[in-house]
């Protein structure tokens, strides 16, 4: 398996392609292992990643063509208006553009009216494999921990002052878990009370627990499991 795609070693990473998509663009993602990958008509974008990620991928003369039949501003605000995280990857070489009507400065100005105006990061590809790569790298980043994950989360009893032994035995065991620390293992026992019901939830329960990412939840259920 991929080292790539790491955050999916629990799981196997779901893959849906618009079926208008290249063949070998599905071959390239196959080929990085542990993937389920779908084929279907897509409303919005060309791929979506576990439902975590999805992504518009145009080439440069279909860039282009979409902006002078209207079509790209249209898909770009749905992408915009989705409630799945989106990107927009240009695929294509700079000699290609020269083999368009567009000049540079238009085209730089519709990718910052993109960027700017519907808050859609840009990223340019040269190729089929670069795509794949940057898909893999966009959906590995999203689901990683975020910072979002280490902040304070308000608890429904007071930890720092007062402490039991027995208490701090139960934190003391949670923390020694890859990713845990002492900060999560208070949430952990704040959410389920005991750490029979923590050994014992599954990984949907875990991700109900704020500030308990993805990779956490996943490596802690790795261990109980063997």
């Amino acid at each position: 398996m991929s080292r790539l795609i790491k955050s999916s070693y629990f799981y196997p990473l779901e893959v849906i392609i618009d079926d208008r998509e290249p063949i070998a663009i599905e071959k390239e993602l196959l080929a990085k292992g542990n993937l389920l990958v779908q084929r279907k008509r897509l409303d919005v974008g060309d791929y979506i990643f576990d439902k975590d990620l999805l992504v518009e991928r145009k080439t440069v003369f279909d860039f282009c063509a979409s902006v002078k039949d209207g079509r790209l501003f249209k898909q770009v605000s749905k992408l915009a208006n989705g409630k799945i995280p989106s990107i927009l990857i240009l695929e294509g070489r700079q000699k290609d553009f020269k083999e368009t009507d567009f000049s540079v400065s238009a085209i730089q100005g519709i990718l910052v009216a993109i960027s700017l105006g519907f808050k859609i990061p840009i990223l340019q590809s040269k190729g089929i494999k670069e795509t794949v790569s940057i898909m893999l790298q966009g959906y590995k980043q999203l689901t990683k921990d975020r910072l979002q994950n280490q902040r304070i989360y308000p608890r429904k009893g007071n930890f720092k002052k007062g402490r039991d032994q027995l208490l701090k035995q139960k934190i003391h065991i949670l923390e020694g878990f890859p990713g845990i620390g002492v900060d999560r293992a208070e949430r952990l026992l704040d959410h389920f009370g005991s750490l029979k019901d923590i050994f014992e939830a599954d990984f949907k329960e875990l991700l109900g627990v704020p500030g308990l990412g993805r990779i956490s939840a996943l490596k802690f259920r790795e261990i109980l499991d063997g």
